[in-house]
């Protein structure tokens, strides 16, 4: 019996664990547990991964409840906590994590932001999702696949976070019936090149207009996001909210 440890609850993750039940789940391979963001991101009606998994029968744990749970594959979907190490160590088919960015580039969180915030600077002009293998270092495992997508000249973080989320789905099922079949690890390849790392923390939004023009636009290109706080500069004492188009 194969047994399949799920992390995440992000609309993408939703997609995938449906998958996964639907297509892969069944006579010798089974879900031992789900463990849902520790911080919800928004999803849509009926996108909810904890519901799909009570009514297929996949207990809804916390990650205080893996202390002695047994699974020989990890799958974390996005998921937004850095694992323990003993966590990480456990699977004997090891962990693997869907990390929406194109490593080695950029590690952490917010890699949306920054590709825009980057792209024209380092004339770097693609981004991507990456399927790779966890280490206890964050995201530095070697990597099975990087599925890559353009960054437009007048993206905002909302537009390329649309893009890669629809990289999400297809890289899982290219990869997710080879990593269940198999009794070792997937070939990988291990990161090297210019990286980033930009840790979890508040988002300043404010822009600051003496900087270069492109600079600007592409600052508050990359603070655009629905139901984000809005990117402002302070103008005579008040705050002016700015828009892509409007600069």
């Amino acid at each position: 019996m194969q047994r399949l440890l799920v992390l995440g609850s992000h609309q993408q993750s939703f997609h995938c664990f449906r998958y996964l039940m639907e297509a892969v789940v069944g006579a010798g391979v089974a879900v031992v547990g789900l463990v849902p963001h520790q911080t919800q991101p928004p999803i849509g009606p009926g996108e909810d991964v904890r519901d799909l998994a009570r009514a297929r029968g996949v207990p809804v744990l916390g990650l205080g409840d893996l202390d002695g749970l047994g699974f020989d594959l990890g799958i974390s979907l996005m998921f937004d906590r850095v694992l323990p190490a003993a966590i990480v160590d456990r699977p004997p088919k090891g962990f693997v994590n869907i990390h929406l960015g194109p490593l080695p580039r950029f590690r952490g969180v917010n890699s949306v932001m920054h590709a825009i915030r980057l792209a024209r600077r380092d004339d770097h002009w693609k981004f991507g999702v990456t399927l790779h293998y966890i280490e206890h270092k964050v995201d530095t495992g070697p990597v099975i696949e990087l599925a890559e997508c353009p960054i437009l000249p007048d993206d905002t973080a909302g537009a390329l976070h649309a893009r890669a989320c629809a990289l999400v789905l297809p890289l899982f099922q290219r990869h997710i019936h080879r990593l269940v079949e198999s009794d070792a690890r997937l070939p990988s390849v291990r990161q090297e090149g210019v990286s980033y790392f930009f840790k979890k923390g508040p988002v300043d939004h404010e822009v600051d207009l003496s900087l270069p023009p492109d600079e600007v636009y592409d600052l508050v290109r990359a603070l655009t996001f629905p139901g984000k706080p809005r990117p402002y500069a302070m103008v005579g004492g008040r705050r002016i909210y700015l828009t892509p188009d409007e600069i």
